[in-house]
């Protein structure tokens, strides 16, 4: 201790004050007199030296429970007939020596000086309060490096007991309560956490939420028995992971803490675990997750310290069950919440904890130590102010025998309760006491406890190491290509001797031919090519301008087409050279018009159809079940864009689609190595794994997920779904909880965004409205508006054609009635927040988009399990998963529920409608789907809803049903144009003799797929009736061509060719 500051003497002579340093119920030194007169600092020269053994877990575990108490005394004058020491404690300083186990070789803190009761320090206050500096250090670490990685600290809070018994609140303050639970420390015995002190406190009296010393003796000043910088927050229960976290526990649990009494603690026990410690709480926990928290009330002690009391009078022994296993899940440093109290009953002690006799004994030893008996009265009035009273001699039983009486009854406490219930049901009268701990029960006590690890006792593995065993299975995409540049060089090297070998044939040319420019008769270029050729086979220079090319064609063949040995097949060595002679002629063409200037070539068209197209031309195939079709669009898509990822997801939801898990897992794989920290693609190999019962691999993609992207709703749920799959109901229960977290975290991100949106956008105030109506033009106000209000009012003012005048009364009106909607939108906004979507059916949609039903349908289960309401969302989702199962029947139930619930679901009609249509029930589904298209807002399967109505009118066969079917067709063809909807506009043109508009749209179906059949199969019909014999012939090749199937319009151009006499060449 180095220095003291702000303290004054109270009187006018110097003060002589000393310093005396406590700890663990001793004292270690005492400094010399100090003499203080004014508020300025003194220098204190002392050295205070405690011994401490690192290596002795109890004397470390006391470090974390035990503060330095330093003493500041008035010392007394001398007098040497008085041996005794009359110093005055005026004040105390608390000095926390737990840093010292946290890598710490030195401390340096200021610490208050806390005024004892009736001292001159209590009248300067807070704002003069006194402190001291204090500076600590060890010779060498506490804890060796060596040893740092492995060791951990816990630290266990416990807040109170509330819903106490009846007969707490009213015994007054002569009983003491004291809760006690073992924790393995070391490998020898369990050490005893005792909570000892705790204290009744009615409703209105306001909790300390500071937390408190274990060991409180020598403390005399009542902010010393705080821990500096300790306090308990309050938090929600749904951070929780005890047992009373439903919602019919919420509403009680709040009573009881706001408005009923409660026993309270608020201590704090802290334990540093050696490496042996960290392993025996890790086995312990293995072997048994229930650590049993017993709580007992005991009379208040009434011996001087150090002398034994007669009766502890030891009553209401109480048990809650703590489980630990949340702290075995990787990561986890924290285990929160409350836990009922239930009566003890020693075979389910020994059960739950693996013990053979509880602990509470030897921790009533401890508990007697720590009992403050300098705080009690030492009148007997207090004593006596208790409704019970402890036993004594005269009550003619002794005290043992009341103990051993007392815990017979405890044991069989309910075995008297049954009998006392079945005398109740048979009219005899019941005996009129109970068991006091039976009171836990009627009250429905609970504790709250707060355990803190400083590290998880099983790590998290890193995202590095996830990734690195996910590259062992998956392995990345190489960025090049191997051996890319050496075949770029072989043709770049071949380029280059053409371009030698040209310049020396054109020198030859013109040795040969140099001559004739002063002729009269030149010759012709026949003439003169049959004359190089002799020149150059008569002199061998041909024969040397191939040998010039030979090494850059090896070259080629090496490297481009990658060949080294020898052909054994003749046919595949002739195959090989007619490739190699196409490859080298068209490289000589590109080297030549390079070499002479020739004008380049038009460059090739890019592709007809963009890779949006094609998923929308994929997903219209499956729609169709032409599933064929669908993957060779994926598979064009594929080809297109090798490398993008969104391509293999698609194809993998499409094999998903035909229940085809292996290709699926493959296409998930080529996803995981272009990207391999992709959630989507590694929660669906999850999945997929999952179902293949291939749970270490699913574990592994799922924990990279959560890890990766920590803040992934669906990949928490499913992570979960997946523990409960595989009976891990822990983990299960602790990631489903991480995932409600995230869930409820992003709802209130989302309400805070539309309460300040609205905020933005409230309506005006009558006199602001008048003022901006008087000083403001109608565009001002727009632009003062609500942004969406703007936006709409300048898109309805762009395509007005009216005047400027009637725009702006237009634009005013339009202004008033938003702002007049705007209170209608306000009672309607807080239903839509109650809509929101939980998580189990955001996963069951995120499972259902890929075609995973049997997960989604497992998922749902949970949503009914936690929320028994009808729900028309989790109705249609389960609609959704029963038609990909294809069983329309249930699909059907699902679906009518949903609209039972949400009649005018546009989503759900049309699901209706898709589910008539599967079960061809075609006027069924027509009137579903044009119930659909009568509502203002629009499916998301809009596109799928109009080909198949469409096709529903095609059938028909009458005229009113084809321009009907026309018209769909042509919505259809306006909203997303495919080959599908420009046949079906081309069909119903065709059948009410419009061969002009037909021919038109039939045209567009076959530039955006040529290999229809039926395209070319009413090009064929067309051309047939408008007397076009070329073209008809050429549309019946490429329909015969594309394998038309015989049927109604086979049979149909059959009988047309007929009856015009062409169309078909065989005739």
């Amino acid at each position: 201790m180095t220095s003291r500051a702000e303290k004054k003497s109270p009187r006018a002579e110097p003060l002589s004050v000393f310093l005396r340093f406590e700890y663990n119920d001793g004292q270690f030194s005492e400094s010399g007199k100090v003499d203080v007169t004014d508020g300025n600092p003194r220098l204190v020269e002392h050295s205070a030296v405690l011994g401490i053994n690192a290596t002795d877990p109890i004397q470390v575990d006391d470090l974390g429970q035990k503060p330095v108490l330093i003493t500041l005394l008035e010392a007394a004058p001398k007098d040497k007939k008085v041996k005794e020491d009359k110093s005055t404690p005026f004040g105390q300083a608390v000095l926390d020596l737990w840093p010292l186990l946290k890598k710490e070789t030195q401390i340096s803190v200021t610490l208050p000086i806390h005024p004892i009761t009736g001292s001159f320090l209590e009248a300067q206050g807070e704002q003069n309060q006194a402190s001291l500096i204090v500076n600590v250090s060890v010779d060498q670490p506490l804890i060796p490096t060596r040893d740092q990685s492995n060791t951990n600290a816990i630290s266990i809070t416990l807040e109170g007991l509330y819903s106490p018994p009846e007969t707490w609140i009213t015994s007054g303050s002569s009983f003491i309560y004291t809760a006690t639970l073992p924790i393995p420390i070391n490998d020898d015995k369990d050490t005893m956490l005792v909570f000892t002190n705790g204290t009744v406190r009615a409703p209105a009296d306001t909790t300390n939420k500071q937390k408190r010393w274990p060991d409180a003796r020598r403390i005399l000043t009542t902010n010393g028995n705080y821990i500096p910088g300790h306090t308990i927050h309050e938090e929600s229960i749904d951070d929780e992971q005890g047992e009373l976290r439903d919602k019919k526990d919420r509403e009680f649990r709040t009573n009881s803490e706001k408005t009923k009494s409660q026993v309270v603690w608020n201590i704090e026990r802290r334990c540093f675990l050696l490496p042996h410690g960290s392993q025996s709480l890790q086995h312990q926990i293995t072997r048994s997750p229930y650590i049993a928290v017993e709580i007992v009330r005991t009379s208040a002690p009434t011996a001087p310290r150090g002398k034994k009391d007669d009766d502890s009078g030891t009553s209401y022994h109480g048990v809650a069950y703590i489980e630990t296993a949340p702290l075995l899940y990787p990561g986890a440093t924290r285990s929160r919440g409350a836990y009922k109290v239930v009566p003890y009953n020693e075979a389910e002690y020994k059960s739950k904890t693996k013990r053979s006799n509880n602990v509470l004994d030897d921790a009533m030893r401890i508990a007697s130590h720590l009992f403050d008996r300098s705080a009690l009265s030492s009148t007997k009035k207090d004593t006596k102010s208790g409704t019970e009273k402890p036993p004594t001699s005269s009550a003619g039983v002794s005290a043992s025998k009341k103990t051993l009486c007392k815990e017979i009854y405890d044991r069989f406490a309910h075995v008297f309760v049954y009998f006392d219930l079945k005398k109740a049901e048979s009219g005899e009268e019941a005996a009129p006491t109970t068991s006091e701990t039976q009171q836990y029960l009627e009250q429905n006590s609970y504790i709250i406890i707060d355990i803190v690890l400083d590290r998880p006792i099983i790590e998290r593995r890193e995202l590095s190491d996830l990734i690195r065993k996910i590259s062992e299975i998956v392995p990345p995409r190489s960025n090049y290509p191997v051996k890319v540049n050496s075949s770029e060089k072989a043709v770049d090297d071949y380029h280059q001797q053409i371009k030698n070998v040209c310049c020396l044939v054109l020198d030859e040319y013109r040795k040969v031919c140099g001559d004739e420019t002063n002729s009269e008769a030149p010759l012709p270029n026949d003439q003169k090519r049959r004359k190089l050729l002799y020149e150059l086979n008569s002199t061998g220079k041909y024969f040397a301008f191939k040998e010039q090319l030979k090494h850059s064609v090896i070259k080629i063949v090496r490297e481009k087409f990658l060949r080294t040995s020898k052909f054994n097949n003749p046919d595949e060595l002739q195959t090989f050279i007619s490739q190699l002679y196409v490859f080298l002629l068209d490289e000589m063409h590109r080297s030549l018009n390079k070499s002479l200037n020739i004008e380049e070539p038009e460059p090739v068209p890019p592709l007809r159809n963009t890779d949006e197209q094609l998923r929308m031309f994929a997903l219209e195939a499956e729609s169709n079940g032409d599933y064929l079709l669908a993957a060779n669009y994926y598979k064009q898509r594929i080809a297109q864009n090798p490398d993008k990822l969104r391509s293999w997801l698609d194809f993998a939801a499409f094999h998903l689609l035909v229940n085809d898990l292996i290709k699926a897992e493959e296409c998930l794989k080529e996803c995981i190595s272009i990207e391999q920290t992709n959630s989507t693609a590694l929660l669906l190999n999850a999945v997929i794994n999952a179902i293949l019962e291939n749970n270490e691999v699913a574990d592994l993609f799922f924990e990279t997920v959560t890890v990766e992207d920590p803040e992934n709703v669906v990949a928490w749920t499913l992570y979960g779904v997946f523990q409960k799959h595989i009976g891990n109901e822990t983990n299960a229960q602790i990631t489903l909880g991480q995932a409600e977290k995230l869930q409820r975290a992003i709802l209130k991100s989302e309400e805070e965004q539309t309460a300040a949106v609205a905020q933005q956008s409230a309506p005006l105030t009558d006199e602001r409205r008048e003022d901006e109506e008087k000083d403001r033009s109608a565009e001002e106000a727009l632009k003062t508006s609500d942004p969406l209000l703007n936006v709409a009012s300048k898109a309805r003012l762009s395509r007005s054609s009216k005047s400027s005048k009637q725009k702006q009364e237009k634009t005013k009106a339009e202004i008033l009635s938003a702002r007049k909607s705007q209170d209608i939108s306000n009672i309607i906004e807080p239903e839509k927040v109650a809509n929101k979507k939980s998580i189990y059916l955001k996963t069951a949609e995120f499972l259902l988009k890929y075609n995973i039903a049997t997960w989604a349908e497992k998922t749902l289960a949970y949503e009914f399990l936690n929320n028994a309401g009808k729900d028309c969302q989790v109705e249609m989702a389960l609609a959704k998963a029963k038609i990909l199962q294809q069983d329309f029947a249930a699909a059907e139930t699902h679906i009518t529920q949903a609209l039972s619930i949400e009649y005018e679901n546009v989503e759900a009609w049309a699901l209706w409608g898709h589910i008539k249509y599967l079960q061809l029930d075609f006027e069924a589904a027509k009137g579903r789907y044009q119930r659909t298209l009568v509502f203002s807002e629009k499916p998301p399967d809009l596109h799928t809803v109009y080909i198949r109505l469409g096709a529903i009118l095609l059938s028909k066969g009458t005229e009113a049903s084809y321009m009907e079917a026309k018209e769909v067709f042509l919505n259809a063809s306006r909203f997303q144009p495919t080959c599908t909807t420009y046949l079906g506009l081309g069909i119903a043109c065709y059948r009410l003799n419009q061969y002009d508009d037909a021919e038109e749209a039939l045209t567009e179906a076959n530039f955006l797929n040529n290999q229809n059949a039926e395209v070319w199969a009413y090009l064929t019909l067309i051309c047939l009736q408008t007397k076009r014999v070329i073209e008809a012939e050429q549309s019946y090749k490429y329909a015969i061509k594309l394998e038309l199937p015989p049927g109604q319009l086979m049979d149909e151009i059959t009988s047309l060719q007929r009856q015009v006499g062409f169309g078909d060449p065989s005739f």
